[in-house]
This record gives structure tokens, sequence and C-alpha cells, in this order.
């Protein structure tokens, strides 16, 4: 029972997948490590959000110069610079205001204002982006799977570096975009996102590394209880009935050279 046929190289060292003790070896169960391990786990798919909420077009609010030579219009007073593309806002007459519509399509940059700040913000946001996506699918296995130590600080790790490259998508802020010809980038949404994402991040791998809730110990089953006391009994050296052993010297008497202890009791 339980047992599936699988398939593969002729030298494969098990030709057979018991579910059963392939279950028992993960130690599947509800939550083994106690409540405390969804909270890094919340916290980083938190921050996770705040990644995918942004459509890499909303970083900064860019005023100054740059304006019209990205947009390549002179009447624009702002427009909306994203490490990747940029969003131009259109004017509404009957509210006699320039607005950002975000239905409207990112547009490119113009080749002339990347420079090595504006790839680097690029980079880093994406390996933020992997880094928090892979950990987040692999807290959410503690609610099932028991975590080692070691595994549990490489989690934390990650944590740190999907913060620390989530921090490195700031330098875009040093780019010719935001500087020069009297231009200034002004915190927006995708930058406030980063901001908030970083501080998740920070906090989810402060409770990895702070504590490691070690897991609940497991009821068995009668059939492992079974298992297990079969399993020692076989490792252990042969059983010997001190009832069928002589004691010599006994206190009882001088006479009597050999004395026979019938209580049953035994000894390994």
């Amino acid at each position: 029972m339980g047992r599936r046929r699988i398939g593969g190289p002729k030298n494969w060292s098990c030709d057979w997948l018991d579910f059963e003790e392939l279950r028992a070896y993960l130690d599947c169960r509800y939550v083994p490590h106690g409540f405390y391990s969804l909270i890094p786990a919340v916290l980083s798919s938190m921050a996770l959000w705040t990644a995918l909420a942004q459509d890499g077009c909303d970083f900064a609010k860019l005023e100054g110069g740059n304006v019209e030579t990205i947009a390549g219009s002179d009447i624009l007073p702002f427009i909306e610079a994203g490490i990747s593309h940029y969003r131009a806002p259109l004017f509404y007459t009957a509210e006699s205001e320039w607005k950002m519509v975000f239905t409207n399509e990112c547009e490119n940059y113009p080749d002339e204002n990347i420079d090595i700040f504006v790839n680097l913000a690029k980079y880093f946001s994406l390996i933020s982006l992997i880094f928090g996506g892979s950990l987040t699918l692999f807290l959410w296995f503690t609610t099932c799977m028991t975590f080692s130590v070691r595994t549990w600080i490489f989690c934390a790790v990650e944590a740190t570096l999907a913060a620390l490259f989530r921090a490195g998508s700031f330098l875009f802020l040093f780019s010719s975009i935001c500087s020069g010809n009297e231009s200034k980038c002004n915190l927006a949404f995708g930058s406030t996102m980063d901001i908030v994402g970083c501080v998740l991040y920070f906090v989810a791998a402060l409770c990895l590394f702070a504590h490691y809730p070690d897991p609940k110990l497991r009821k068995l089953t009668d059939e492992e209880i079974i298992q297990s006391v079969a399993e020692a009994e076989n490792l252990q050296p042969k059983r010997l009935s001190i009832g069928s052993l002589p004691i010599k010297g006994s206190s009882l008497g001088g006479g009597e050279s050999n004395r026979y202890r019938g209580d049953g009791a035994s000894y390994y």
C-alpha cells in the first residue's frame, strides 16, 4: 500500500516510491514550527506585493529641464519617471490641472538618458524580485514541513539580500534623469513602495535571525510506535534473561555456591 512504480534509468538505487515513507521523511504536518514561522512568511509576502504593485513607470516625479528632453514637450510641468519607462500627464480643461492617467501606457526613455545608475537600479530591482519571490515561496513551506537551523539561517540571509538589492533601486535618483539641467526627482508611489518593501524584508530577516522555533513533537500512531520498537530491538544486542544465569557468592549461605533469580529481570 502506498507504493507507486516510477520510471527512470536502470541504475537508480530505488525503483519504487513509497509515499508514506516520503511523507514521514519530509515530516509533513500542520505548522510544525508553530505560528511564529508565519511571521516572516507574511512579512516577505507583503514585501513582495510592494514590488508587484508597481507598473515600472511610477518610481519618481520628475520636474525641470529633463522633462522636455525626455518627453519632447516644453509644456509638460512634470512626468512620472520609472526605472525603465516614464509616463506623461494629461491636462484636464474642466479642472485646469495636469493629472496623471495611470491607464496610459508607459514610454521608453531616449537612449542618451540611460546611464550606469539607471542600469544598476534596473538590475538590482530584478535581483531583489528574484530573491524575494523565492524567499516567500520557501517560507510558506514552513506551514507543512520542518526546516533545519541551517535552512532557517539561509532564509534569513536571503531576506537580507532581498532588502539590500531592493535598496539599490534608489541609485536611480543619482542618474542623469534626476540630476542636471535644473531637474529633480521627488518620491512617488514606486519609491515609497520600495521603502516599505525594504523595511519589511529587514524585519523578516531580523525575525529569522533572532529565533529558530523548534519543531513540535509529533504524536506517533500505534503503527509507528510498533515499528519504532521493532527497529530498536533489531539494533540492540541479544537480550539475555538474568533468571538463566548463576549468581555466585550468595549472601544466604556459604554452602550454596549458585543461586538463581527468577523474577524475570533482564539486561542488554
